[in-house]
């Protein structure tokens, strides 16, 4: 039996458009998050990363906190290896819930990367980091007065997709999937046979097999 790091290490191979079939295939049609949501600096379409979900409750402030980051560094020193910090802010935000100190804290304590509907900031300096960071966009603006991390390990959702705490997330050039944790194993099993039929079919075409062989054949396109 593979362990929790070989079965996330075979997802983020296999992933994130791959384990997307596999949920279709099992009856979950609606675990991607949006199109706009993609690798941010140079690593580009090229990193991909598969991990465990930590998702974090965010509230918009107007203003500064008496001590500020009380919530943020509480869930900081939550994450664990093999993490994916997973921070929800809704498309409406203009406002950077990540950057480099968080990206540095983050990949010490062992996590996986980050995923955010959000903006992000510090790119040149993450990139250095080579911590794999998945987000809407960027901006300057700081969070401080402007959101507030007031939980983590919470049930979160992103584009009407449901994030609960230990779910698997795959995230790399194609986008981001989320597997539910009761799922896991069997998505990236399935995945693992789609994968394999694809690469017959891809010999077989290759070969001189006409497309409409090698599909009714493998049953993969």
């Amino acid at each position: 039996m593979e362990t929790d790091q070989e079965q996330l290490d075979r997802a983020a191979e296999l992933g994130s458009s791959l384990l997307s079939d596999a949920l279709d295939a099992l009856g979950h049609r609606h675990q991607c998050l949006g199109w706009d949501i993609g690798p941010v600096g140079a690593a580009g379409s090229g990193v991909a990363v598969a991990g465990r979900a930590l998702p974090l409750a965010v509230d918009t402030v107007d203003a500064p906190a008496e001590v500020p980051y009380t919530g943020l560094l509480a869930a900081l020193d939550a994450v664990g290896p093999g993490d994916i910090v997973v921070i929800p802010t809704g498309r409406d935000v203009a406002t950077a819930v990540w950057g480099e100190l968080l990206s540095t804290a983050s990949r010490a304590r062992g996590a996986a990367g980050i995923v955010t509907d959000g903006m992000v900031r510090d790119v040149r300096q993450v990139d250095r980091l080579e911590f794999p960071v998945f987000a809407r966009g960027t901006v300057p603006t700081d969070i401080n007065g402007r959101l507030e991390i007031v939980g983590h390990g919470v049930a979160a959702h992103i584009d009407d997709v449901p994030i609960s705490p230990g779910d698997m997330v795959i995230a790399d050039g194609d986008g981001v999937v989320v597997v539910p944790a009761d799922l896991a194993g069997a998505a990236v099993a399935h995945a693992y046979r789609k994968s394999s039929d694809e690469q017959s079919f891809r010999l077989a075409v290759e070969s001189g097999m006409l497309p409409s062989e090698a599909y009714r054949k493998y049953r993969v396109l």
